[in-house]
């Protein structure tokens, strides 16, 4: 069943004076605008926005904001992430916000053993990349939205100051976190404690610092984060919890506007991000792969479906662990990566009739300009995170994933200023003989895939994405193969259940098949060959969010019910 309280409803009702806004269970169709996030009152602040004139760039801001306040664990201002932005006019352009490393990042510092132990990369100021989310709001705004930050941030004020009812499952979150919050915070201070202990489900959330915060980037701008006070503090945060940050790494960060991954799957146009994300890249490869089969004929989660989507999983991901890295810092093969040849020679590996045990990498490069081959790894298996997407009615819009790595990230907070600080710099490989190493200003890998698709004839056709680490990937390809091979509406195509194998050093993991699938198929599976692991039905195959465009019925949300999911339509 999908969250909706009546609680939260009302809430948003009295706070934003949203009226009689349709947000329920299942599909939502709208005709003026849409916005599908991971929580309730996210959407519904980016509705409000949409309905005060708003476009969908601005909407997407008021969502991401107001899901710092009410999603705290899984993304905002001490985190980055991605915006993919197609506009009326046609234009399409992944805006890059991701995290950097510090200037004191070195390609060994966790490499040691006592990195290792200590979890360095995990938890306090060592993991704490530069936060590049409150610059990429402030540009997407001032680049192709239409209002204030102080407009668009009066909806994750009001949330804040006047609060909102824990979910119970954001209290088994916190729960689950609290030796992380406690060890790095004084726990009297940590707005998601009561009494030092984690809030129980149904006490109201109050957040003054972080509300504090927003009034004053809404009156000083950006610069009071990266060069102001909050900064400062931010700063201090760091490097009093084990970090080696200064003011000189906040005030270096630049947000980076880039060409989006294109392919095509079905004749339909698919636009994602690239590298320093791997998903964009990934999600066309792996639907260029599986082109090569007759999925439909061959019937949605059937064993032989299965199996096919299965083993070309394991392709990508070990082309992922060889090859993807921050393309500012080494070549990466995307043209031969994204190639539908490539794809074609990386189909006649799989065997209808066998299962890989080794999977090696493909070679890329002869279908791209460049002549090197490089060795990324590190693959990150986190379930935070948080993506959405938004439609107005002028033709504009929005998929964007945003995170801060693990739930509560590092653990760290800024004292005074609401801000939970990502542990990013374990997105990057421990070896320090890979390309995606720590180095000075490097941008992390990344699996987040915010996608716009659109028909053959360059009309909107659909947004989507996904959390859940390299799980995006998949989640977000099996999402469009949904629609496109068996015309399932949005929200019909994200419940289905998904699958999940990995290759991690060439080895080939466990199938990891979703409680829904046949288990007569998952059984054929296990004849094949493939070890399958039956997991629930909840965030380790991904949560997502998407708006399709129905050419009759109009925009149409769906939101995950593997998390708190709701679209929201006028």
């Amino acid at each position: 069943m999908k969250f909706k309280s009546g609680f939260l409803a009302l809430v948003m009702v009295l706070v934003l004076g949203v009226g009689t806004l349709w947000a329920g269970q299942g599909d939502v169709y709208a005709r003026n605008g849409m916005v599908s996030s991971a929580h309730e009152l996210a959407s519904r602040a980016g509705v409000e926005i949409l309905k005060r004139g708003g476009n969908a760039v601005d909407a997407a801001v008021a969502v991401a904001l107001a899901l710092n306040v009410v999603e705290p664990n899984a993304s905002g201002m001490g985190g980055g992430g991605f915006m993919t932005i197609r506009t009326a006019d046609g234009k399409t352009v992944v805006v890059d916000y991701r995290e950097t490393a510090p200037l004191s990042s070195t390609k060994d510092m966790f490499a040691s053993e006592e990195a290792k132990k200590g979890k360095w990369s995990i938890w306090g100021g060592k993991s704490v990349a530069v936060p590049g989310f409150v610059a990429g709001m402030f540009h997407v705004l001032e680049r192709y939205g239409t209002m204030s930050f102080a407009q668009v941030a009066q909806p994750a004020i009001e949330l804040a100051e006047k609060g909102f009812k824990l979910h119970p499952m954001q209290n088994q979150i916190i729960t689950d976190e609290y030796e992380k919050l406690a060890t790095y915070n004084d726990p009297a201070k940590v707005p998601f404690f009561k009494d030092g202990m984690p809030m129980p489900a149904g006490e109201v959330l109050i957040q003054p610092d972080l509300a504090k915060t927003l009034r004053i980037l809404s009156k000083e701008g950006k610069g009071a984060f990266y060069g102001g006070p909050i900064g400062e503090a931010l700063v201090r945060a760091v490097n009093a919890s084990g970090g080696k940050m200064s003011m000189e790494d906040l005030k270096a960060y630049r947000v980076v506007e880039r060409k989006p991954v294109f392919g095509t799957y079905r004749g339909y146009r698919i636009y994602s991000t690239p590298p320093a994300s791997s998903g964009g890249t990934h999600v066309v490869e792996l639907l260029n792969i599986l082109e090569n089969f007759p999925m439909r004929d061959l019937k949605h989660n059937s064993a032989s479906y299965l199996h096919v989507m299965a083993e070309a999983m394991k392709l990508i991901y070990a082309d992922r662990a060889k090859y993807m890295a921050d393309t500012a810092f080494v070549k990466v093969p995307i043209q031969g990566l994204t190639s539908k040849a490539y794809a074609a020679k990386q189909a006649q590996r799989i065997d209808f009739k066998k299962v890989a045990k080794e999977v090696v990498p493909g070679d890329p490069w002869p279908f791209d300009r460049g002549m090197a081959s490089y060795r990324a790894d590190g693959i990150d298996e986190r379930i935070s995170t948080s993506s959405f997407s938004v439609a107005d009615k002028m033709g504009n819009i929005v998929a964007a994933t945003n995170t801060i790595n693990y739930f509560f990230g590092s653990g760290v907070m800024v004292p005074g200023y609401g801000i939970v600080l990502n542990n990013e710099m374990d997105d990057f490989s421990w070896d320090p003989k890979s390309v995606n190493a720590p180095e000075p200003g490097k941008r992390p890998l990344s699996s987040m895939s915010p996608t716009v698709v659109l028909t053959p004839d360059g009309e909107p056709f659909m947004s989507v994405g996904a959390a859940g680490a390299t799980r995006i990937i998949t989640a977000v390809s099996q999402i469009i193969m949904n629609v496109v091979d068996f015309g399932m509406s949005m929200d019909d195509a994200i419940e289905q259940a998904r699958i999940y194998n990995l290759v991690s050093g060439s080895k080939a993991g466990n199938l990891f098949a979703e409680e829904g699938i046949d288990p007569m198929a998952l059984e054929v599976l296990g004849v094949k060959g493939h070890v399958v692991e039956v997991k629930p039905k909840a965030g380790a195959f991904g949560t997502a969010q998407g708006i399709l465009f129905d050419p009759v019925k109009g925009l149409n949300g769906g939101a995950d019910s593997r998390r708190l999911g709701v679209p929201v339509g006028f």
